[in-house]
């Protein structure tokens, strides 16, 4: 073999390596070997809708790379809803070391001790509307409430209470009622979190600032690989009076088409858009 195949032959093995692996695999390997661990225990409640299900442990899953480890509870409706295989799926994405459920509803003293916060990535309106009005009738709405009476930090996911399934409620008096209980939740120290960026706010609130940053890089560059195939949302009117949640800014996807109604809304609420993720 002379030295011309070889190189070729070395440069064609090289190639062939690297198109195996996706980009943001290295990108990720490389940000992964920077950060210190965190070992904080999180609770991850589960309630009745699989709304947005597949995109939640994606985001999570990223977490115990930074050193998150995972209980799961789960709601009587949500074991009904989410069905076996689904909580299976949860188990593995999570590596979840526990399953609570409505048959634990007597230790939950137990199980909050065990733990150093709560996560719920896709809360019902029932779940938000007993805990801000503090009704403690079944597992999850008396966990939820007690680990607020005690101190533990709770980090919820409002889409779903916002926009049923992806809907606003078409009673205007509705909606401003469930916006209500958001604020209220959050006046309760509840911290409101998005799925596009779990990571980021678990490592906000659990006070790790030396991985913040890591973390906020591998969005960033994970976007940029991304950033080519992603279809361009579309933000109408409605879509963000939703978004707002009573605040006065709304971040939508860098490319998203916003619509002038859209945009006539937002002057109308005195809300600034800005483009984020």
């Amino acid at each position: 073999m002379n030295k011309y195949n070889l190189t070729n032959d070395i440069v064609s093995g090289l190639v062939q390596k690297i198109n195996n692996r996706p980009s943001n695999t290295i990108i990720a390997d490389r940000t992964y070997e920077q950060h210190t661990h965190l070992n904080q225990h999180i609770l991850a409640v589960f309630t009745g809708t699989n709304f947005g299900l597949n995109e939640a442990l994606k985001e999570l899953s990223k977490a115990r790379r930074y050193g998150f480890s995972f209980d799961m509870a789960i709601t009587e409706n949500g074991e009904e809803i989410i069905g076996s295989q689904g909580i299976a799926s949860i188990k593995s994405s999570l590596q979840a070391e526990r399953i609570y459920t409505e048959r634990d509803k007597l230790i939950f003293g137990e199980i909050l001790e065990s733990v150093d916060g709560i996560i719920v990535p896709m809360t019902t309106q029932d779940t938000a509307t007993k805990l801000a009005l503090g009704i403690q009738d079944c597992f999850i709405s008396t966990l939820l409430w007690q680990g607020l009476w005690h101190g533990k930090k709770v980090l919820i996911d409002f889409e779903n209470v916002l926009s049923y399934r992806g809907n606003k409620s078409k009673l205007p008096m509705l909606q401003q009622m469930m916006n209500d209980y958001v604020e209220k939740l959050q006046k309760m120290s509840v911290k409101s979190v998005n799925k596009n960026n779990y990571l980021v706010e678990m490592l906000n609130a659990f006070k790790d600032g030396s991985n913040v940053a890591t973390a906020n890089n591998q969005y960033s560059q994970n976007a940029v690989t991304e950033l080519e195939h992603a279809p361009r949302q579309v933000i109408t009117e409605s879509d963000l009076v939703n978004m707002r949640a009573n605040n006065k800014e709304v971040t939508v996807p860098m490319r998203a088409i916003i619509t002038p109604l859209a945009y006539d809304k937002a002057k109308e609420l005195g809300i600034r858009i800005i483009r984020g993720h």
